[in-house]
């Protein structure tokens, strides 16, 4: 039986909740021995696990030094949610200044200890499989847990939101109501949540990256300005979720 570590860096902790929900599936629960997980046993430690679940961005040296210990410790690292594939909402604070968050925020800031910009997991230790989505879907974790536990993986598809829209039927937003959408260039496996109700993408599943070029995203940028959105929101939209990939594709470094 596999055994299971969650854990939980910074973050909302909604990816981890999708996953309890998931784990506590019958057919899963059966299969795997939860060994950690702070906010459902009282466990303190842990000397070993199969495969660990980690949510969140690394913000902190301390927080960097737990996912190195983490991964000598798990056979399979898995990157639960866009914050910890991507970096997530956190890299907003990223142009205005980690400081001038802090002061904005806590009540003594000078207690607080933060990167300046948020990092992935991949960007401190290997990863072995991602699970995008601001949360993570539970389809998508219990997917991952089932195959997993019968020595397999799911198949990784790579394609934007609007594939999705295109099978469920689901009509342009962009094209039947002019609302801005960032579904051309968002990974897909949220099942086209918002265009289904008639709201255009957000990318919280992040950026579809294998075939996107800075090529397509100013097209997207012309496209959406056209459409009435000022300079600053469209900034905004794009590094929301994926300000490391949109600025590596936008030409900057990393």
């Amino acid at each position: 039986m596999p055994r299971i570590a969650l854990f939980k860096l910074t973050s909302c902790s909604g990816c981890l909740n999708e996953a309890l929900l998931a784990l506590l599936e019958g057919d899963v629960r059966a299969k795997y021995e939860v060994v950690y997980f702070t906010e459902a046993l009282d466990v303190e430690a842990f000397e070993r696990a199969d495969v660990a679940l980690v949510e969140g961005s690394v913000t902190n040296r301390h927080q960097e030094e737990l996912l190195k210990t983490l991964r000598s410790r798990v056979d399979f690292l898995v990157a639960l949610g866009t914050c910890a594939v991507m970096g997530g909402v956190q890299a907003l604070r990223v142009e205005g200044g980690v400081e001038e968050a802090k002061r904005a925020i806590y009540p003594r800031p000078e207690l607080v200890e933060a990167y300046g910009e948020p990092l992935p997991l991949g960007a401190v230790v290997k990863v072995d499989y991602e699970v995008p989505g601001c949360p993570a879907s539970r389809d998508s974790v219990l997917e991952l847990l089932r195959k997993y536990a019968l020595g397999g993986l799911p198949v990784a598809i790579y394609e934007s939101v609007c594939a999705e829209c295109k099978r469920a039927g689901v009509a342009c937003v962009v094209v039947t109501k002019g609302i801005p959408c960032l579904g051309p260039v968002t990974r897909s496996s949220c099942g086209a949540i918002c265009p289904r109700f008639e709201r255009g993408c957000y990318g919280c599943y992040g950026l579809l990256e294998p075939g996107l070029d800075g090529g397509r995203l100013r097209v997207l940028s012309e496209r959406l300005r056209s459409m009435g959105m000022d300079n600053s929101s469209y900034t905004a939209l794009m590094r929301a979720y994926s300000y490391r990939a949109h600025k590596r594709l936008a030409g900057g470094s990393v």
